[in-house]
């Protein structure tokens, strides 16, 4: 129904900003980064919008970007994954980092995530990691693709599975012997190693 509202950026709350165009004031549920991105008050902006309807509430949640949008609307139809659960998510990080995230199954970092457990971190994975990889048509892997290379934690990963591992195994050993500045060959040895 709204795409976006471009007005004067007049108040931020704790987890919602409002912005006044025509008159109106519009308050809508924003990540954090959203809110940052959008200036300080008393500026013109321009926020993207998702109107939630639901039996007893409707809601407005708003975005910086277009991108963030369509990764939020990915990220509702993941099974167990709420409106207010996706504006956290967003807010957990950048958008090519939580990408880079659930391409390269890293549970373990998603899992970090407020409100995110391993149950729901495994789901988002399994559920978008396809529709967002390189080679997808998913307009964010061609950003991922451009903007992130693979992680030594991401060729270990894909080194396991060649010995037969499970992605869930693999990445689970993985995150259980990561450190920082070890190379590929160092994670893969640790985690055959167990």
């Amino acid at each position: 129904m709204y795409n976006y509202i471009k007005g004067t950026y007049v108040f931020a709350g704790e987890n919602y900003v409002v912005v006044e165009s025509g008159g109106i004031g519009y308050e809508l549920y924003a990540s954090g980064d959203t809110m940052q991105r959008l200036g300080k008050i008393g500026d013109e902006c321009k926020i993207y919008c998702y109107l939630n309807v639901k039996e007893d509430e409707m809601s407005l949640f708003g975005f910086a970007t277009q991108a963030e949008k369509d990764f939020f609307i990915k990220l509702i139809n993941v099974s167990g994954i709420g409106c207010k659960m996706a504006i956290s998510i967003l807010g957990s990080g950048s958008l090519s980092d939580i990408i880079l995230a659930i391409t390269t199954a890293d549970v373990a970092k998603l899992g970090k995530i407020k409100g995110i457990g391993k149950k729901t971190a495994e789901r988002m994975v399994l559920e978008l990691r396809d529709k967002l990889a390189p080679g997808s048509e998913s307009v964010f892997a061609g950003a991922l693709q451009s903007n992130v290379s693979v992680p030594a934690n991401g060729e270990a990963v894909e080194a396991l599975m060649s010995l037969g591992y499970t992605r869930q195994e693999a990445t689970a050993a993985v995150a259980r012997v990561e450190k920082a500045g070890l190379s590929t060959e160092e994670i893969v040895l640790a985690a055959l190693k167990g």
